[in-house]
């Protein structure tokens, strides 16, 4: 008799989209689990990356499933100064921000099935992934403010040698009032088969019930299935120049599923008022700008030199087929087996 054993895999829904992008956090990873030494060790090592995926869709990576990349549909950049302008290097930002969704997924796979990320999955991820767009207007254009912001404080402050706690504050503040607006005005534009509507993100309930053989009213709210429309680009690829773009976009079959922008928006709110309430209580241990111009993802011009510099290459919208999730989730593997190797010795002595 053959026995057929439950895949382990986290639970996902057809329906969802999944659609994911990065914010620069001024924390370090803050993770609580701290009775298995060897997530700590994981988790140490990337304590210094500040590019957080939001969600953390750590389930369609592990599973092999694809997501949607939420892509900035212009280069980003910023005048930090007068004579000077910083520009986000794609390529090896999401490089960065794979990474710590990469070791996020290793972490909560171990936790909940005490297995380890494949390579296999990691790939067919982002070869489900990497060639698809999800059209996000609203998505797109905070994402790429929230950058900007980024830019436009901590970056700022750290190349005029500023307050850097005063800039975490503003930049943290600027991205909380975008949240809370786009929360408060519940409004998100959708954009489907070339149709523009501005839809709700939550309905609101009033619910009456009995406790204790008391009325009781609750205000509920309830969050709003959104559509968007998929492009997958596998066959004809990422065309630069906007009006072959455009013409090529219009004669593809598209496939429309649906998202949730309510939790996207709720999360990062949520992030950033903690982080707010964190730096008015005084913690100053803040991630400084720096590992991102070392890797060189953050770049700066003389704003006259930006002129003349061609912004293609620092365009979001590519197949990044240079990034290279396998170096990563080997990398991911040798932190775990030295980990072991080093226990293992300690425990003999």
């Amino acid at each position: 008799m053959v026995i057929i054993r439950p895949l382990n895999k986290f639970k996902t829904f057809k329906y969802d989209a999944a659609p994911f992008f990065f914010f620069i956090d001024v924390f370090p990873a803050d993770y609580s689990n701290r009775n298995k030494p060897n997530l700590i060790n994981l988790i140490n090592t990337i304590k210094t990356n500040p590019i957080i995926p939001l969600p953390m869709r750590i389930d369609r990576v592990f599973n092999g499933e694809r997501s949607i990349l939420i892509r900035p549909k212009e280069p980003i950049s910023f005048s930090v100064k007068e004579d000077l302008t910083a520009i986000i290097n794609p390529a090896p930002f999401l490089r960065m921000g794979f990474e710590k969704l990469l070791y996020f997924t290793e972490v909560r796979s171990r936790e909940k099935f005490l297995l380890s990320l494949s390579s296999e999955m990691a790939l067919k991820w982002w070869k489900y992934t990497r060639f698809l767009y999800g059209n996000l207007p609203s998505l797109e254009e905070d994402f790429s403010a929230f950058l900007r912001a980024y830019l436009h404080t901590i970056v700022r402050a750290k190349i005029l040698e500023e307050d850097p706690i005063k800039a975490a504050k503003n930049y943290c503040q600027l991205i909380a009032d975008v949240c809370e607006k786009r929360i408060e005005q519940n409004v998100i534009l959708a954009e489907v088969k070339e149709k523009q509507e501005n839809l709700k993100m939550y309905k609101i309930k009033e619910v009456t019930y009995y406790k204790k053989f008391k009325k009781q009213h609750q205000t509920q709210y309830h969050p709003e299935l959104i559509d968007i429309e998929i492009y997958d680009l596998t066959q004809k690829g990422f065309l630069n120049f906007e009006g072959d773009r455009i013409k090529n976009m219009k004669e593809m079959d598209t496939k429309v599923i649906k998202y949730i922008p309510l939790l996207i928006y709720d999360d990062l709110l949520e992030c950033m008022l903690h982080n707010l309430k964190r730096l008015e209580n005084g913690d100053n241990d803040i991630l400084d700008p720096s590992l991102l111009f070392e890797k060189n993802i953050i770049i700066t011009y003389q704003s006259k030199d930006f002129e003349k510099i061609n912004k293609d290459k620092f365009t979001w919208w590519s197949s990044f087929e240079n990034i290279d999730l396998d170096l990563i989730v080997r990398t991911i593997l040798k932190i775990e087996e030295d980990f072991a190797s080093s226990f293992e010795l300690e425990v003999l002595r």
